[in-house]
């Protein structure tokens, strides 16, 4: 049979042993069935089988296999990221919770949020599993209108604390915010700003702090020749 149709014998045992062809075995004899090997051999023709065609395919599917193992080893990378993160995670959420004034809403927040099955949640408070649902949906929709709050957060508080070091810089006592305060603005802003605040005899943070005391932050802004750009980078390294 190899020999009518040009096939080698060992290719015809394989594809009988992968069940492609039907074929049967007395003691250590194989038979193949010639109609089931004619239809796999004409269903091949039809796709066009040729020299390169499985090797085409193999080249294919390796292809897929590799794409595969790429999307599982992205997610790998972002389930042991997600476990390196998770403690600063819960920072945010706890911070995120402050914002909450109601005890239980907090702790509903919290501790679903921090990964507490929900059951367990509306246990310990005595209320419905779906009660819980909705409070989290709707507290969750409560922090949503507060995005401004939280996305200026850090400005107000370097704002707070800094006018708050310019309007008391006379009693100063603390050696470590004494030395901030003589700080060369150079230290602090890109070169471009450095030299515009020069020219306005602005050469110390204590300098910087005395003039946005009584003006606020964004004067720096109306002087001519300060940029966004320059005066964003300026908060940032305070």
């Amino acid at each position: 049979m190899s020999e009518r149709h040009d096939i080698q014998e060992a290719i015809l045992k394989n594809w009988a042993n992968l069940g492609y062809i039907t074929s049967s075995r007395i003691n250590d004899q194989l038979f193949l069935d010639d109609e089931s090997l004619d239809a796999y051999l004409e269903a091949h023709k039809r796709l066009g089988l040729e020299a390169g065609y499985l090797s085409k395919i193999v080249e294919e599917k390796k292809l897929e296999r590799d794409f595969i193992i790429s999307k599982y080893d992205d997610l790998l990378y972002v389930l042991r990221t997600q476990k390196t993160c998770k403690p600063l995670y819960e920072i945010i959420i706890r911070e995120l919770a402050a914002l909450i004034l109601h005890p239980v809403a907090r702790n509903v927040f919290y501790s679903i949020s921090t990964g507490e099955s929900v059951a367990k949640v509306a246990g310990r408070h005595r209320i419905t599993y779906g009660k819980t649902l909705q409070m989290y949906n709707s507290i969750l929709k409560g922090l949503k209108l507060k995005k401004d709050i939280l996305a200026t957060y850090r400005k107000r508080a370097i704002n707070a604390r800094f006018l708050s070091l310019a309007d008391n810089n006379k009693n100063i006592n603390v050696g470590q915010e004494e030395w901030i305060l003589q700080l060369p603005v150079c230290k602090i802003a890109d070169t471009r700003l450095a030299n515009i605040l020069y020219n306005q005899d602005v050469r110390t943070v204590k300098d910087l702090l005395e003039i946005v005391s009584g003006r606020g932050w964004k004067s720096l802004l109306r002087i001519e020749g300060v940029g966004k750009t320059s005066y964003y980078h300026l908060l940032s390294k305070l």
